[in-house]
């Protein structure tokens, strides 16, 4: 019964005070979002991370398509900021976005939530590669991009966070010995 609207806005919030612990002030935050609701919940992030006073980039990853409502909701509340998501929709932009990024001090990754299972595109496999490249500091939100929820394995390929922020519970993978090396360490946050 409670509105998806809330439980992004909660979300977020509880992501939000985990990058707290992390970032010092000066700190340069990439958010990596995807178009689902783990997106959706990347923009809230963003948004109470520059409220914070925090220099943050969005990078909007996958081929464009229409966001859920409420992430299309929370995406309008940054460019009323005026921080417009730049878009990543193939191979060749990935690099080039990431060499203008420049350096950046912590990952927030909004990629994907619990839908994904199988094998992931080739474009994901290299942002995902890439975000791993970084040797940068990832707060992965709900569970690490590319990680089955079910399974813990990797799709092939999954983020390594340093801290998974799984949202109500711990997802049933997590169980698998071998997630850990992708989670880090798990905090479970009541949305």
């Amino acid at each position: 019964g409670v509105p998806a609207a809330r439980l992004m806005e909660r979300a977020g919030t509880a992501v939000t005070a985990e990058a707290l612990k992390i970032a010092k002030k000066t700190a340069r935050i990439l958010v990596v979002s995807g178009y689902g609701n783990n997106g959706g919940d990347g923009f809230v992030t963003a948004r109470q991370l520059i409220d914070s006073g925090f220099h943050v980039t969005v990078f909007l990853a996958g081929k464009p398509k229409l966001l859920t409502p409420e992430a299309e909701d929370n995406l309008g509340e940054l460019i009323k900021r005026g921080n417009r998501a730049e878009m990543l929709s193939d191979i060749g932009g990935i690099d080039t976005a990431f060499e203008a990024l420049g350096t950046c001090d912590l990952v927030i990754d909004a990629i994907f939530g619990t839908g994904i299972h199988g094998v992931l595109e080739e474009f994901y496999k290299v942002l995902i590669e890439k975000v791993n490249s970084l040797g940068t500091a990832v707060i992965s939100i709900d569970l690490p991009s590319g990680l089955d929820a079910d399974t813990g394995r990797a799709c092939p390929v999954a983020v390594k966070a340093c801290k998974t922020v799984a949202l109500a519970f711990p997802k049933a993978g997590f169980k698998n010995p071998e997630s850990k090396k992708y989670t880090g360490e798990v905090v479970v946050a009541d949305i």
